[in-house]
């Protein structure tokens, strides 16, 4: 028995001096060291950015800071549509529904109906003087914004710039009252796995006000294409919820700092959030403010190149161990690329001597230029190094029915203008292809009898090549005499070239 005593003993007294050493190893290990005796490189760099520390208040604290300074915008704009008339007629009205057409089926020729469409987003205040971040899409093609704060008070706004290429909008309002401007952040610095809070207001549910739904950064860097063919932008992916309403609201981090604008969400068919939103970052909404608010518009360098990402069995075709570079699968006819003698099939392989990783990072570097800047490529084509220069031209980030200034010209119920290098490249025409682009079809007139659509290129008419709206109004009018004319046709989204026949009016 006292052997036993004893041994149990013992091993109470070992494991008393394994806890004290081990609670004496462990006090060392996390003990701060003085700042003079650290001599060892850390495993693992700190963030460069102090995180701030979150509570049960972090959140509530954040909101309260915020809210006033988020707005509700809703939009409105005039719409023509056909009448119930152009698709059932006055007859079957009546015969149908026991009553004769609305207006007694007096509309006039055309039977279009004006109606009002309206349309809901978020956006939030920038600066004191009345600055409105907003989504392009949000405020594209408005003729009368209106910005409500969640307390009630009402502005008309006034539409300083947009952009296509990054979905980004800017508004102004003359406010009578302090406004609560937000804070912009260092997206740049934005880590997956933060916490961050969508601010909006979505679905204008009753009572109005904003909504606030909390979650992570989930993904840093999506490359999504926003509203120009063949660019992108690099996005915040996210799980805060974003719904319908949302967007042009700002994305917050814990510091209260806005590190994006909510732009779009993933939504597996469902009407609502899947959990998978995106944002623009703030960065780059920063980097273009100055150009929204002097010209309405930013302005980029062009190059004239259509291109795609190396892959690795394309790189190895090249001699190359690596797919970093841009392959060019087109160059634009007449543009400043083929002018400084980039072909078909030249790896770009870098740019002012900053290595090029994939098309979408030479995309980036040439639209940050201004137009008519240098810039130095390095080019592989076949085997051989090239260095090539190229001066850049204006890229139009304008989609072709809604440049400003060059909507066309309207002819036999169609509106068409002009192409140039850079509508060739975003509707990807084939090299020569060359035309007038129709941009608008009237209901029940003459084109749409004729089967086209906007989008289509009229690349002859009765066998005469046309390259300008002048042209084709000269060989449509060559052509009355016989009351049609054979339009070729080309359009990719249709399977490419035929043939259509325009009855002359």
């Amino acid at each position: 028995m006292r052997t036993r005593t004893l041994t149990v003993a013992s091993f109470f007294s070992i494991a008393m001096a394994a806890t004290l050493l081990a609670a004496l190893y462990t006090t060392q290990v996390r003990r701060p060291e003085p700042a003079h005796a650290a001599t060892e490189t850390p495993a693992a760099t700190a963030p460069t950015h102090p995180v701030a520390p979150l509570g049960l208040e972090t959140f509530r604290d954040i909101a309260r800071a915020v809210n006033q300074g988020v707005v509700n915008i809703n939009t409105s704009k005039t719409v023509k549509r056909p009448s119930i008339h152009d698709f059932f007629g006055d007859d079957m009205m009546e015969r149908f529904f026991g009553q004769p057409a609305p207006d007694g089926g007096s509309l006039p020729e055309g039977r279009e109906q004006r109606q009002t469409q309206r349309s809901l987003g978020s956006g939030f205040v920038i600066d004191k003087e009345g600055y409105i971040l907003t989504n392009r899409h949000v405020i594209e093609g408005a003729e009368k914004v209106q910005v409500t704060f969640p307390g009630g008070k009402r502005y008309d706004a006034k539409i300083v710039g947009r952009d296509a290429r990054t979905d980004v909008g800017l508004l102004k309002i003359e406010a009578t009252e302090p406004l609560t401007a937000l804070s912009l952040g260092d997206s740049d610095k934005t880590e997956v796995g933060e916490w961050v809070m969508a601010v909006g207001d979505p679905f204008d549910l009753p009572g109005g006000g904003n909504s606030v739904t909390v979650g992570v950064v989930s993904f840093m860097g999506r490359d999504l294409s926003l509203g120009v063919r063949n660019t992108s932008v690099q996005m915040i992916q996210t799980d805060a919820a974003i719904n319908p309403g949302n967007s042009g609201g700002p994305l917050i981090n814990t510091r209260g700092e806005v590190v994006g604008i909510n732009t779009l969400i993933v939504t597996g068919g469902a009407q609502a959030s899947a959990g998978v939103g995106f944002s623009v970052p703030i960065n780059v909404a920063k980097e273009i403010l100055p150009q929204l608010r002097d010209k309405g518009k930013v302005v980029r360098g062009w190059m004239g190149v259509n291109i795609v990402a190396l892959s690795d069995d394309l790189a190895r075709t090249y001699g190359l161990t690596e797919a970093r570079g841009a392959y060019v699968s087109q160059v634009t006819p007449g543009s400043p690329a083929e002018k400084a003698g980039v072909q078909a099939e030249d790896v770009i392989l870098s740019a002012d001597g900053r290595t090029i990783q994939d098309n979408s990072d030479l995309s980036r570097y040439i639209s940050s230029k201004s137009p008519g800047t240098t810039v130095k490529l390095e080019v592989l084509r076949g085997k051989d190094k090239k260095a090539i220069t190229v001066t850049l031209g204006t890229f139009n980030d304008e989609t072709p029915e809604g440049a400003e200034g060059q909507r066309g010209r309207a002819s036999l119920g169609m509106t068409l203008r002009d192409l140039n290098p850079s509508i060739s490249e975003r509707l990807d025409l084939p090299r020569g292809v060359r035309g007038v682009l129709v941009t608008e079809v009237e209901p029940g007139e003459a084109a749409e009898d004729a089967d086209l659509v906007p989008r289509d290129v009229i690349v002859s008419v009765n066998g005469e090549a046309v390259d300008s709206v002048d042209a084709f109004d000269r060989a449509v009018g060559a052509a009355k005499p016989s009351g049609r004319a054979r339009l070729r046709v080309f359009n990719q989204q249709r399977g490419g070239f035929r043939v259509v026949v325009l009855r002359l009016k």
